[in-house]
């Protein structure tokens, strides 16, 4: 089993390059990974997990999009202003 090392979430190693896991090394951070050559299919991999091949192919992988890095707030009201259960 390989060893696992857990990435601080900063979006790069830290030589200031991103990672770039190759098929069969664990998943450095959550978030939708495409393969170097076809950046079109993009998968959900998450942390922890093994890089899948694509096509039946070992290949290295590149992050498309990370996690948000903010938690975006409804635009509504829940529950509404003025709500009360003594209310009811």
């Amino acid at each position: 089993m390989k060893k696992r090392i857990q990435l601080q979430h900063t979006g790069s190693s830290g030589k200031g390059r991103t990672p770039r896991p190759r098929t069969g090394d664990h998943c450095p951070a959550n978030g939708w990974w495409a393969p170097l050559d076809d950046e079109a299919t993009p998968h959900f991999i998450t942390e922890g997990s093994i890089m899948p091949p694509a096509n039946g192919t070992p290949m290295s992988w590149k992050l498309v999009i990370g996690q948000p890095r903010q938690v975006q707030r409804p635009s509504h009201d829940f529950p509404p202003r003025g709500f009360a259960l003594d209310s009811i």
